[in-house]
């Protein structure tokens, strides 16, 4: 089904630890001045010491857990399952996934083939055409583009799209139902610490595939929340596993046309009324959504074109929040960059008021982000319970985009993202940051420098929180104090 050759590949996946602080200038470090007043904690001297205390840059960072309805449902129909090298096959395919690139444009394949010409053609000089007759000199062009197009096919990446049968929908839900629901679970949760006045009823979600995005925003948002749910995916047998979890693991019935569910409650407690699962977008963008989702769909389109067109219309249906969310390796960050990009040029350019919207998150900024400029990618992790029992806790990695529609709003601080995790020394803690400038900054904490309750902050930040700072740069003799104390440290 899938080629084994990803499975000795996992090491590979993230660039080394040694690369973290590449690009985070240390000659020069910002002054961060805490934002104190805005911590959960701070107005009391015994709330300081409250060892379960929380800035309101803190988000959720335990272990996630698949609800008991699901695992429930999971259980059910894994049950029936009678293909034995199940847990194989999902090994191979979430390594398949891991591993997916975007398919490369007819320009940079052009590119690769002038620049392997190029080489073969100064490895192998063509010999004097003179003596040779015309049916020679083709014959030695015929071999020397047939190298080339075998150069070529060797040395690119060759995308494919997968087929989702029943079979293959399987091996999906043990490979991905635990991380995907994780994934969009921390960051649902973000949305909701952040936005308490969020209340959606409707969601959208493109390339729904099992209905992790579902599972995950009823956690957070509760089961009778939402009035609408409009689900999208081009495999038929994918929208029958998914509509088969939400009914406790009863597969429907196949013939249907996948009309609005309308079953007895009692019977499925987890139905959801006004269900729809479909196989093709509509066409239509006049039905707004308050919560609009595509996760771990964009790297499956065949092109870069198709990738900013269906980001466009997802962001035309959204009123509220639009969730972009793909596997924390190089090729899914550049690809959630370039719709960042993309969404972001038609909000400042154009004056049509459902454009218009900004990033929620991940970045405290609208500016290009500097992570492009090296090769780590801007990812973040969160930890799972697996679907196998006794297996120890898992981390995935993932990155991500939150737009907002409407304008920014003034109360928003911008506070920097911790983007990488927060190294916790005896004396001392440092953060790595993304600023509101588009700067990768690290600043330090110390005992001498800062205050009790500062220290705690940046202690008790983890990788993916914001940081209650604001960030100055400091004068010609604060700089000198402040590479002295580097030196001591």
């Amino acid at each position: 089904m899938f080629s084994p050759r990803y499975l000795h590949m996992q090491s590979r996946i993230y660039v080394s630890s040694k690369n973290f602080n590449s690009s985070f200038s240390t000659s020069s470090r910002p002054i961060a001045k805490f934002d104190v007043s805005n911590g959960k904690d701070s107005d009391s001297q015994t709330s300081e010491l409250n060892p379960k205390g929380k800035h309101l840059g803190v988000f959720s960072h335990s272990t996630v857990k698949l609800p008991e309805q699901l695992k429930k449902a999971v259980d059910k129909i894994l049950s029936s399952c009678t293909d034995t090298n199940l847990s194989q096959n999902a090994e191979i395919l979430k390594n398949h996934l891991i591993f997916k690139k975007p398919p490369l444009t007819e320009t940079k394949l052009q590119e690769i083939k002038v620049r392997f010409t190029e080489k073969l053609s100064a490895a192998h000089p063509s010999p004097d055409n003179s003596f040779l007759s015309a049916e020679d000199e083709k014959k030695i062009q015929n071999t020397l583009k047939s190298k080339i197009q075998k150069v070529v096919s060797q040395n690119t990446y060759r995308w494919k799209p997968v087929i989702y049968n029943e079979a293959v929908a399987l091996t999906y839900l043990v490979a991905r139902i635990a991380p995907e629901y994780a994934t969009l679970y921390q960051i649902f949760q973000e949305i909701c610490s952040r936005d308490q006045n969020f209340q959606p009823q409707t969601l959208f979600d493109f390339g729904s595939g099992i209905g992790s995005a579902l599972w995950s925003a009823k956690s957070c948002w509760g089961d009778k929340t939402f009035k609408e749910v409009f689900c999208v995916d081009s495999s038929v047998d994918m929208n029958n596993l998914a509509l088969a979890l939400i009914q406790g693991g009863v597969w429907p019935n196949k013939a249907s046309d996948f009309n609005p569910i309308d079953l007895d409650e009692k019977e499925f407690s987890s139905t959801i009324k006004g269900l729809y699962f479909r196989q093709f977008m509509p066409a239509s963008s006049a039905v707004k959504y308050d919560l609009v989702v595509c996760a771990h769909s964009l790297l499956e389109l065949p092109s870069a074109e198709l990738r900013l067109q269906i980001a466009l219309s997802l962001w035309r249906k959204s009123q509220g929040y639009l969730v972009f969310v793909e596997h924390g390796s190089r090729a899914a960050f550049e690809v959630i960059m370039e719709v960042r990009d993309f969404l972001l040029s038609l909000s400042e350019g154009n004056k049509e008021s459902n454009l218009q919207g900004y990033v929620f998150a991940p970045c405290p900024n609208k500016t290009r982000c500097p992570r492009l400029a090296e090769t780590t990618p801007c990812n973040f992790e969160v930890k799972y319970e697996p679907l196998q029992i006794n297996q120890r806790i898992q981390k995935e990695r993932y990155s991500y985009l939150v737009l907002k529609k409407g304008q920014r709003p003034d109360e928003d601080l911008q506070w920097p993202r911790v983007v990488r995790p927060v190294l916790v020394r005896s004396g001392h803690v440092i953060c790595r940051l993304c600023t509101q400038e588009g700067k990768l900054e690290e600043i330090v904490i110390t005992r001498a420098k800062n205050s009790k309750l500062e220290n705690l902050m940046a202690r008790r930040t983890k990788w993916g929180d914001l940081l209650p700072v604001q960030l100055s740069r400091p004068d010609t003799t604060e700089l000198e104090c402040t590479l002295e104390d580097e030196k001591n440290l």
